[in-house]
């Protein structure tokens, strides 16, 4: 494994304020979004757990599932809760 640095506090502060946001709204969403969005906790909890295992030598793949969650998962929650009104 090549050992590198990435830059990964953009996604990760996307994901944090995704799940913040989440929580706040989980009431809202239908039963199928709030379903949808366990699967991206899950996700979520299973990439800070390997980013946190691999620490210093944060493999490339590692980095890039970071920044496709924090996308994936941004876009969910501009669909499903942006867009409730409180």
């Amino acid at each position: 494994m090549k050992t590198s640095t990435f830059d990964l506090s953009h996604p990760l502060e996307t994901l944090t304020a995704a799940r913040d946001q989440m929580r706040l709204s989980l009431h809202l969403l239908s039963l199928d979004a709030r379903q949808k969005w366990d699967d991206w906790e899950a996700k979520i909890l299973n990439l800070e757990s390997q980013i946190g295992q691999e620490a210093e030598s944060l493999s490339e793949a590692t980095a890039s599932a970071a920044i496709d969650l924090s996308g994936s998962v941004k876009a969910f929650v501009d669909n499903h809760v942006r867009n409730i009104k409180h």
